[in-house]
């Protein structure tokens, strides 16, 4: 055996007891050279060639020995043995594995050693005796070019990060459920690109159901609840996101320490509805009160970067967005597999006597009934649901198709309905939108023009140079077909937005008959419209308290029209002049 004189002692050592600690930055296969095993390796053989006894083995994998935030559990644990005073020397494979953050850094962790009688071996780095001045010396020396490494690495990760964020490829964090990321080669450099996961078509498929339920109007969480009703596995458990380290953390945020199989909630569907990936756009996370949001990341002219292969088309992600931003109330769908009903199920109808809400029921015959949720202290509340609703629609559609024009307060009325029924079409911002894509499409085709003119001038020689000309032109018209497309779509929106559809003041003869517009709306359609001219509706007691006899419709039920604003702004002024 080697002869090792303890630092603490002049005596010498019967049994040297070793720690070897290895750190890898990322974790790379078993075979590669710097992978944690084989550090531990190389520590072990130089143990045993010196008959020194390897008690403890620490690893850090995917820790950084640079960054100062970083936490790293194995060399903590190190440190832990180390002033327990059960080592008498740690062997690493070399200085860098041990920090990388300079001299000074790893001056004050040998002087924590020296404290304590342990001595530091390098497997790589022989020279290095922490128990003279000039193995100090040059154990300060490699630690401070460990850090200049370091510091070179990071500042062309920098680099290279950002010109792969100009370029829409991801980075860094995990694939979208339903997409994974495949390499490819843009110019000098190599990112990585998102497409439909074909390796999990089924992944693809729920995400396309997804999209097509929420296109129709379902709530997230009815979403969520569907999945789990049919047993589809949550995002969680797929094979590479249930990691050990992620299973761990979804274990430690829950309050009860019962075990529970992962499962959907309408907060994963959210995020995968409106990741701009699934759309093929490349997204960048911004913080949004205490969280984070993915929004459509835009190069310096504003324009959407489109690197990915998206699930769904673009414009339809596009045109989900307008729609689930748009769901209001009056879309809210029943929780239970009922059918929806037009004055219940989205805070519409109230009861009279104790101002809570009224839901749907039937009585012992199976009529259908809206009826209070809250029938505590009044014996029950209930109205004959065909009964309401008619009445309801048939009052407003009779006001409306009533109104005259030239009196100024019917005149009010209508406008105010008439701009919360561009409010109601256009909560996605048309007119902000067109302003937004006219600016775009200028800009492409400025675009265009200066790359003409540099291929004119010569300034594209070669093939590749020419095949880039192309590939570039090619993604510049796109882009503006695109635009000129949503253009006109947009140029439709907001000719129809500052007025009522004519056909709600010609109602004809019976305004909610078969063959009526209000015959032809679904029950989301119709809640619209009376949202339109209603905050909601009271139903009150059946029959009169004292006579006993029953009360009818017309006296039981009070509808709360929407006030005229009190300040008319120049958008009154231009309601009232399309009117």
């Amino acid at each position: 055996m080697t002869p090792f004189v303890s630092l603490s002692a002049s005596e010498a050592l019967d049994t040297v007891r070793v720690a070897v600690y290895a750190r890898q930055s990322k974790a790379r296969p078993d075979s590669s050279e710097a992978s944690p095993e084989a550090q531990v390796n190389a520590g072990e053989a130089l143990a045993a060639s010196r008959g020194w006894e390897v008690r403890h083995t620490f690893k850090d994998v995917g820790r950084s020995g640079w960054d100062p935030k970083a936490v790293r559990p194995g060399f903590e644990d190190l440190m832990t043995a180390v002033r327990a005073g059960q080592v008498d020397v740690v062997v690493v494979n070399e200085l860098s594995r041990l920090t990388r953050k300079g001299a000074h850094d790893a001056l004050e962790i040998d002087s924590e050693f020296k404290k304590y009688g342990v001595r530091f071996v390098s497997v790589l780095e022989p020279f290095l005796d922490t128990s003279n001045p000039i193995g100090v010396a040059i154990f300060a020396l490699i630690a401070a070019l460990a850090k200049q490494d370091s510091d070179i690495k990071a500042e062309r990760l920098r680099g290279a990060k950002d010109e792969i964020k100009a370029l829409g490829g991801r980075h860094s964090s995990s694939a979208p459920y339903g997409m994974h990321a495949v390499r490819e080669k843009i110019g000098n450099l190599v990112v990585s690109v998102l497409e439909p996961d074909e390796d999990n078509p089924d992944h693809v498929a729920i995400v396309e159901r997804m999209v097509e339920m929420s296109w129709e109007g379902v709530s997230d969480n009815k979403i969520a609840t569907t999945f789990d009703s049919e047993q589809i596995p949550a995002p969680g458990t797929a094979e590479r996101r249930a990691t050990e380290k992620r299973l761990a953390s979804i274990k430690k945020r829950r309050v009860s320490d019962e075990e529970s199989p992962i499962g959907w909630r309408a907060q994963t569907v959210r995020w995968i509805l409106n990741h701009p990936a699934i759309g093929g756009f490349a997204s960048d996370r911004v913080p949004r009160g205490k969280a984070h949001v993915n929004v459509i990341a835009r190069d310096e002219s504003g324009a959407p970067l489109t690197p990915h292969r998206g699930i769904i088309t673009g414009a339809k992600w596009l045109e989900l967005q307008e729609r689930r931003k748009k769901r209001s109330k009056s879309h809210r769908q029943p929780g239970a597999d009922v059918a929806p009903t037009l004055l219940s199920g989205w805070r519409f109808l109230g009861c009279g006597i104790c101002a809570g809400s009224m839901g749907q029921s039937k009585n012992n015959g199976g009529q259908d009934y809206y009826q209070c949720a809250n029938p505590k202290g009044h014996g029950g509340l209930s109205i004959k649901r065909t009964d309401a609703d008619e009445y309801v629609a048939r009052v407003v559609w009779g006001r409306l198709a009533n109104a005259d024009m030239d009196n100024p307060e019917d005149r009010e009325w209508v406008a105010a309905a008439a701009l919360r029924f561009a409010a109601q079409t256009d909560l996605a911002g048309v007119q902000e939108e067109q302003r937004e894509t006219e600016a775009h499409l200028e800009h492409v085709r400025q675009s265009i023009t200066e790359l003409q003119a540099d291929r004119k001038a010569g300034l594209y020689r070669g093939r590749g140079e020419l095949a880039t000309w192309r590939a570039t032109m090619e993604q510049y018209r796109a882009y503006e077909d695109q635009c000129v497309a949503r253009i006109a779509e947009l140029t439709e929106k907001t000719a129809a937005t500052v007025q009522i559809p004519s056909e709600w003041s010609e109602p004809g003869d019976d305004p909610i008959g078969p063959n009526s517009v209000w015959g032809s709306w679904d029950v989301y359609a119709r809640r619209e419209f009376l949202d339109l001219f209603l905050t909601g509706v009271s139903v009150g007691l059946g029959r009169d308290p004292e006579t006993k006899k029953f009360i009818p419709v017309e006296d039981r039920i009070a509808l709360d029209w929407r006030p005229l604003p009190t300040n008319q702004d120049d958008e009154d002024e231009e309601a009232l002049a399309a009117l």
